[in-house]
């Protein structure tokens, strides 16, 4: 007998975390983001699937990752967690409070990743703003700066405007400039501004963008937190939260929001204008990980 294909679709990421009310209100929807944004050893999608299994992990990796990185091995009842991995179905993670070493699991982790483990909050190297301003113009993104509002950071055009340009506060620094810019092409790759496809320099190639119609609710609150897991993996602190929040009215804020798109998309923008010029990895995760 062949499967029902609703059936099938009501697995789906989205549908799985619709189904969950308890991440319908701006507490959870934050946690749920920040718990991605804190690993980047494995990718976006398959942290949120340890989190899918136990939002309680603290750190995890595979056996491997333990072994050769950080001399740990697993305990014989640890609680296996399942992610996808290449030229493989699946393989296992453990968090690790539930592995052995020199030293006992917290003191692993105030050790390896400390209070504070981003120590250049607030800092951003200008050339990694520069490198993805004059990518965005390679694909035909216009980038203008102008006065604008002090709590308007930045704006992009729709296709009804005929152009497409993001404007960026002129008076604003480095960092936020850079968080601005990433909030503007999280609405363009994410469809919000109905923009079919971006056209790159010099080549007969294009990139086709996603045909979303959402809310405005749900159009900012998917832009800012692509660039909140962005800025984030740079060691920047935005205030997204506070931005998050004051969106989030009641529960059906979050009904059209897609947990995946978003972190689809930010994988996107992390390939295209920032992996280009090696420098995707803030100072932490280059000391700790690499």
């Amino acid at each position: 007998m062949e499967p029902n294909s609703n059936i099938v679709e009501k697995f789906t990421i989205d549908e799985l975390l619709h189904r969950s009310w308890k991440h319908k209100d701006s507490k959870e929807f934050i946690k749920f983001f920040d718990f991605i944004a804190s690993f980047h050893h494995y990718s976006r999608f398959n942290t949120m699937l340890v989190y899918l299994q136990n939002e309680a992990v603290t750190f995890f990796g595979g056996t491997a990752f333990w072994k050769k990185r950080f001399n740990r091995t697993i305990n014989d009842d640890a609680r296996p967690y399942v992610i996808l991995a290449p030229m493989m179905p699946v393989m296992m993670v453990y968090d690790v409070m539930e592995t052995e070493g020199e030293d006992s699991p917290e003191e692993f982790l105030k050790k390896g990743l400390g209070s504070k483990p981003f120590e250049v909050i607030g800092k951003l190297n200008p050339v990694i703003l520069e490198n993805a301003l004059q990518i965005a113009k390679k694909y035909g993104i216009k980038i203008i700066f102008k006065d604008q509002s002090f709590f308007k950071g930045g704006h992009i055009t729709t296709i009804f405007s005929g152009k497409l340009e993001i404007a960026l506060n002129l008076n604003s620094t480095t960092e936020e400039r850079f968080s601005a810019l990433i909030h503007e092409l999280a609405h363009l790759f994410l469809g919000h501004t109905g923009h079919k496809e971006l056209s790159i320099e010099n080549s007969d190639k294009k990139i086709k963008l996603m045909d979303r119609k959402l809310s405005r609710t749900a159009e900012e609150l998917e832009a800012e937190t692509v660039s909140f897991l962005l800025c984030k993996k740079l060691g920047l602190e935005t205030r997204a939260a506070e931005y998050i929040a004051a969106y989030i009215t009641n529960k059906d804020d979050l009904i059209k929001f897609s947990y995946e798109s978003v972190i689809k998309m930010a994988d996107k923008i992390e390939d295209l204008f920032l992996k280009q010029i090696g420098m995707s990895k803030g100072p932490v995760q280059k000391s700790l990980f690499d």
